[in-house]
């Protein structure tokens, strides 16, 4: 279980991609009026996934959908997300993005976030509505799951103070401590174990 390699959200395509918005962009400086189609939904996601907030701004501005997808189901908000570029983030929600759409195998913006050194992104998708214990489709994980695999013991903390359920276990059977404890996260672990005693008493 490892969202931060297994995603595929680094590489020749998405470089590529930026190079697209990028050229896209040029065309958007000063009065002169635009002389290529709008910026492709595949450039925005790459701006994204970047952080170029300007690029992403000048992509929405040209009609890009903040919530196209790729062929895996991934959108730009998924994508700013991973790399915990908050402010693109906000301004993709601030133009409409969803912040519960799920990806191909049922994972959300925030699993992405949760998976990486992201607290203040993980804290600001809760702050809009973020569903804290949806379950992937493909292995049943959660946020919190994806958090304490990868022993980001301040998400963990971040996704506990805001009610994720600890008990909920992925379709082997394990909890999120259990993903904490297997990979050697120690701090993660206790922090979930000390949340799991408050909760039984």
């Amino acid at each position: 279980m490892n969202l931060r390699s297994l995603q595929g959200l680094a590489g020749p395509h998405y470089i590529g991609l930026l190079a697209l918005a990028l050229l896209a962009f040029g065309n958007t400086v000063g009065a002169q009026p635009l002389k290529h189609p709008n910026p492709s939904e595949q450039a925005l996601r790459g701006a994204a996934l970047e952080g170029q907030i300007e690029l992403v701004r000048a992509s929405l501005d040209q009609g890009a959908s903040p919530d196209a997808v790729d062929p895996d189901g991934r959108t730009a908000l998924m994508m700013a997300a991973f790399n915990g570029h908050t402010e693109t983030v906000r301004l993709l929600m601030d133009r409409g993005a969803k912040t519960n759409v799920l990806d191909g195998v049922g994972r959300t913006a925030l699993m992405y976030a949760a998976a990486g050194p992201y607290a203040h992104t993980v804290q600001f998708l809760i702050d809009r509505g973020a569903d804290l214990d949806i379950r992937d489709t493909e292995e049943g994980f959660t946020a919190l799951m994806f958090a304490a695999a990868e022993g980001q013991a301040e998400v963990v903390e971040v996704l506990l103070s805001h009610g994720a359920n600890i008990k909920i276990t992925d379709k082997d059977g394990d909890t999120a401590l259990d993903f904490a404890e297997k990979n050697g996260h120690q701090e993660a672990a206790k922090i979930l174990r000390t949340d799991f005693s408050l909760r039984s008493k």
